[in-house]
C-alpha cells in the first residue's frame, strides 16, 4: 500500500463523517492533513481527535462556497506546511424535497456548497496542486450519476462535478495532476447529521446505510492510491449506475412507477 508520508492532504467538510474518517485514515498512512468545516467547534474537536493520534494537524475554519474564504482555506495550509499535495472536494449539503417548492435560499445554499465550493477551492489549489504533480478529488454522490426525484438541485450539483473532474484531467495531464470522482453511495450519518428541506429547516435523514464512514474512507483513499478517474461506491450504488448505463429508460420507468405507486423501497431513499 502507498505510504503518503509528509504528503500535505486538504479535505474540505472534515469536521464529521466521511470527511474525518479519511482524515484519520491519510494520517495512519503519514500524510500531513488540513481540515476544514464552518463550524469552529466541531471542527476543533475534530483536530482534538487527530492530535490525539498522534498526526500533524491544520484546521481552519471557512466556508467554501466563499471565494475569500476558499482562499484562507489554502494559504493555511501552505503557511502551516509549506505545501499541497493532494485536495479532496468533500462539503456538501444534502436536500430533500421538490423542486416545485424549494426556496430561493435553499436554492443558492445548495450550488454555492455542492458546486460553487469545489469550483473556488480548486480554483485556489490548482497552481500549488500543479508544482507538487498531485492530484485533486471531487466527493460526489451515486445522486450525480442520474436525475433522482426530491434531490433536483443536489444531483444537478454533483452531477456537474463529472464534468468538471474530466475537464480538469483533460487541461492538467500534461502539467502531472490527476484528478478523479469519487460517487459516494449511502453511508452512516452521525447521530447529529442533518438535511435541509423545502423551506431551509433541517430534517433527519431516513436512508439506509450500505457503508460505514470508515469503509468509505478507506475507499476514497485507495482511488486515490491508485489515481483512479471515477469510483461508484455501495452495491445499491454499482447497481444503479451498471443499470443506467445499460438503459437509461428503463431505470426511469422503474422510478416513475415506485413514485406513482409510493413503494415503500421509494419511500426510504426519499
Amino acid at each position: 500500500m502507498k505510504d503518503f508520508k509528509d504528503k500535505v492532504v486538504l479535505i474540505s467538510g472534515s469536521s464529521r463523517g466521511v470527511g474525518l474518517a479519511l482524515s484519520k485514515e491519510f494520517v495512519k498512512r503519514g500524510a500531513k492533513v488540513v481540515i476544514n468545516a464552518r463550524g469552529e467547534k466541531r471542527l476543533n474537536q475534530a483536530k482534538r481527535e487527530i492530535l490525539d493520534m498522534g498526526g500533524k494537524v491544520a484546521a481552519v475554519c471557512g466556508d467554501v462556497g466563499v471565494w475569500e474564504d476558499a482562499q484562507k482555506i489554502i494559504q493555511t495550509a501552505l503557511d502551516r506546511f509549506g505545501q499541497l499535495d493532494i485536495l479532496i472536494n468533500n462539503a456538501g449539503i444534502p436536500m430533500r424535497g421538490s423542486f416545485e417548492k424549494l426556496s430561493v435560499d435553499v436554492c443558492r445554499r445548495m450550488v454555492d456548497t455542492n458546486l460553487i465550493g469545489s469550483i473556488f477551492l480548486t480554483k485556489a489549489a490548482v497552481p500549488h496542486i500543479i508544482e507538487a504533480q498531485g492530484q485533486i478529488f471531487f466527493v460526489s454522490s451515486i445522486a450525480g450519476l442520474f436525475g433522482m426525484p426530491q434531490s433536483s438541485l443536489y444531483c444537478a450539483c454533483k452531477g456537474s462535478l463529472t464534468n468538471f473532474s474530466d475537464s480538469l484531467r483533460i487541461e492538467l495531464e500534461a502539467n502531472g495532476v490527476h484528478t478523479g470522482v469519487i460517487y459516494l453511495g449511502f453511508t452512516e450519518n452521525d447521530p447529529e447529521k442533518r438535511i435541509l428541506s423545502c423551506d431551509g429547516s433541517l430534517v433527519a435523514p431516513n436512508r439506509p446505510a450500505h457503508h460505514s464512514q470508515q469503509k468509505a474512507a478507506q475507499i476514497i483513499l485507495k482511488a486515490v492510491e491508485k489515481r483512479k478517474k471515477k469510483v461508484v461506491m455501495t452495491p445499491i450504488g454499482k447497481l444503479s449506475w451498471i443499470a443506467h448505463r445499460i438503459s437509461p429508460v428503463l431505470v426511469e420507468k422503474i422510478i416513475l412507477k415506485a413514485q406513482s405507486s409510493r413503494w415503500k423501497i421509494y419511500n426510504r431513499f426519499v
